[in-house]
């Protein structure tokens, strides 16, 4: 009895992975086949960094104080502010902790108003193209900003010029900024890449919980997927241990069976880390600070009224002299800040207190200060990234102060903005190795080792290919069995229905 109750257990798993395997090996064919493309190429975002560095360098004159430009927003508390130049214009860049944007001009205090005319201007100034370019005004996104975060942006100039690139820029018409840039390689290999590996496909991508579910449910069953195939490769090499290598008539069964008991633990762990990615649950805390921890560090909120004009006068003082792509002020243990920004270097300004620029204790001070009662058990000036705070194409800023705590928790401190970029608890590092580590074989002794690092990660997503395409296979002649025995089953039905009315006539 236990042993026929083992049998249909076994059979009912195997018809599971028939059926599985059958609807989602295609889909893991195109994520394997994909997922080469990414190792070397990803989607054309726009980060903070590149945005910046992308800015035209002025000397800041004429100026405005923020107070004086957002009296209306005295009171409430900011999440940035910053100042850049638009057109050889100066421009504030103020967004309240609630998310608002409000983007003025800062030698007049007028709203910025863009149109076609200024969209070109600004995605030449900013991408130093020379060539014609051409406007469409976006009031949908489309799929190279497919983000519902752009939406506030709306309507959106699209800038596309005809030089040999083929460069699209968008701009936004609420603060003028450069939302997007990309070029006819990059488009060409995130339809290869990013845009099938994520689903990134601009009519499911702007549902956000749409494409979250999709994403979720998809590796959660191409995880079941998985093992239930392990599990059937077990089964069958118990059934004939000693069986040669053509263990199957069939040679698509004989690749499948061979390749996914070698390559079936791979192929688990990429679709496992890659629900992961999605973070399914939401187990893991945020990287940032907490509203609470943002006030200890900062000792109140920062409003407009934190900058008084002795601040200002100082600020002036301190940039007369010298021309800057962008300035951001920030607010740390009750003192106003501002860092300047000029071709990748950046400079830090105490506005409260000119001669002082914060020092290792001030920073300790404040964490030890923060709800969970932390205290300091080690202090890391980092000139190299470590494992967690790290980044493959050299795009983090170093160096960073790195203090840990007996919470076993990590802060990250820019020290040349006073603020805190990472923040790594014990769940954050564990999904750091889940994810990241299982997904991209980010694993210290691998990823530094190039070309290393691309030859087995190409070897096993090969591999993980030849899988999932002899799973497609089987999978459309698996389909086409089932419709001819549908076939067959119809025929037979139909001869009985036949030989039935003949019986029934006769009797008659």
């Amino acid at each position: 009895m236990q042993k026929l109750t083992t049998q249909k257990l076994q059979k009912t798993i195997i018809s599971l992975h028939h059926w599985l395997g059958t609807f989602f090996s295609a889909l893991f064919l195109i994520w394997f086949l994909s997922g080469i493309v990414m190792m070397y190429q990803s989607f054309p975002f726009l980060s903070k960094s590149e945005q910046k560095s992308m800015l035209p360098a002025y000397h800041i004159t004429n100026l405005l104080s923020p107070t004086t430009i957002f009296k209306e927003q005295a009171s409430d508390t900011i999440y940035s502010l910053s100042l850049s130049h638009q057109l050889k214009h100066p421009v504030y860049h103020l967004t309240s902790h609630r998310g608002k944007v409000i983007s003025k001009y800062a030698d007049n205090g007028e709203s910025i108003n863009i149109n076609k005319e200024k969209a070109i201007s600004i995605a030449k100034e900013n991408s130093k193209i020379t060539e014609k370019g051409t406007v469409h005004i976006l009031t949908e996104l489309d799929q190279w900003i497919p983000r519902t975060r752009f939406l506030s942006h709306m309507p959106i100039y699209k800038v596309n010029f005809e030089n040999d690139d083929r460069t699209y820029v968008y701009i936004s018409s609420l603060t003028g900024k450069v939302l997007a840039i990309n070029t006819s390689t990059e488009r060409f290999w995130s339809w290869l890449g990013a845009i099938p590996h994520w689903i990134y496909f601009k009519d499911i991508r702007i549902h956000n919980a749409l494409w979250y579910q999709l994403i979720v449910w998809i590796s959660a069953l191409g995880f079941f997927m998985v093992l239930t195939g392990v599990f059937t490769g077990i089964v069958r090499y118990k059934k004939k241990p000693k069986a040669n290598f053509k263990r199957f008539k069939n040679k698509w069964y004989n690749f499948h069976y061979y390749f996914g008991l070698f390559f079936g633990t791979f192929i688990c762990t990429w679709i496992f880390s890659g629900w992961m990615s999605m973070t399914p649950f939401s187990w893991t805390p945020s990287t940032s600070l907490s509203k609470t921890e943002l006030k200890c560090w900062q000792k109140g909120s920062f409003t407009l009224k934190n900058i008084h004009q002795e601040e200002w006068n100082n600020f002036l003082h301190q940039i007369s002299n010298s021309e800057f792509q962008e300035v951001n002020f920030s607010y740390f243990k009750g003192s106003v800040f501002s860092t300047a920004y000029n071709h990748k270097q950046e400079i830090l300004f105490n506005l409260s207190e000119p001669e002082v620029i914060p020092e290792t204790e001030d920073y300790i001070e404040i964490i030890e200060s923060f709800p969970r009662n932390n205290s300091i058990t080690k202090i890391t000036l980092l000139e190299t990234y470590d494992n967690y705070y790290y980044s493959r194409h050299n795009t983090k800023k170093l160096p960073v102060l790195r203090i840990d705590t007996n919470t076993e928790t990590s802060y990250y401190i820019d020290l040349e903005t006073t603020k805190i970029i990472y923040k790594c608890s014990t769940k954050n590092r564990i999904q750091r190795w889940i994810y990241h580590g299982l997904h991209s074989l980010d694993f210290p002794f691998l990823a530094w080792n190039r070309p290393l690092w691309d030859i087995l990660l190409i070897v096993l997503l090969i591999g993980g290919t030849v899988v999932c395409f002899t799973g497609t296979v089987m999978g459309v002649k698996f389909l086409k069995r089932k419709q001819r025995k549908k076939k067959h089953e119809k025929r037979n039905r139909k001869k009985q229905t036949k030989l039935k009315h003949i019986n029934s006539w006769e009797k008659m």
